[in-house]
């Protein structure tokens, strides 16, 4: 029988894939993603495709700023607490899967305890006034910076692994 995969393309393959990446989110701090109501540890930062992934904790019954997905989808696994859309009927509870395709707008609000949803993200996120005016974005650049910031300010080791190299 022959065999499935040829072992010299496998090492051939294996010289030019990225190494695998394992992070261990438990002892590391949750950095602030706003002023008040979020948080995030950082998993991944593949800067080649403007992807991140990320633990995304929220303060119980908050109504996060409206917002878009430009660029990429948006995948979500929700691991604690219960949160949803105020422009969708689903909630969101721990195990629920998510998938939001680019241009979805959408605001988040979160329920009676704490939510954590691990999210990978591609693109950007433009956050929205009332009169529907684009007033800040977030993207892979500017969460690495809100890491990166955090981790200076406090004299913390930066994970070389979250980005993969």
């Amino acid at each position: 029988m022959k065999e499935l995969l040829d072992p010299d393309l496998i090492h051939f393959a294996e010289k030019l894939q990225l190494p695998e990446i394992v992070v261990d989110t438990k002892d590391m701090p949750w950095v602030p993603f706003d002023e008040k109501t979020c948080h995030f540890k950082p998993v991944r930062f593949d800067f080649t495709t403007g992807t991140w992934t990320y633990l995304f904790k929220i303060k119980p019954n908050q109504v996060l700023t409206r917002h878009r997905h430009t660029g990429g989808n948006v995948i979500g696994f929700n691991l604690k607490g219960q949160w949803r859309y105020a422009e969708r009927d689903w909630i969101a509870k721990p195990g629920t899967f998510i998938f939001e395709p680019p241009g979805d707008i959408h605001t988040l609000i979160t329920e009676d305890e704490e939510v954590i949803t691990l999210f990978t993200l591609g693109g950007s996120l433009q956050y929205f006034d009332e009169e529907n005016q684009i007033v800040g974005q977030d993207d892979i650049f500017s969460v690495y910076k809100k890491y990166c910031d955090f981790y200076l300010k406090y004299g913390l080791t930066m994970n070389s692994n979250l980005l993969g190299k």
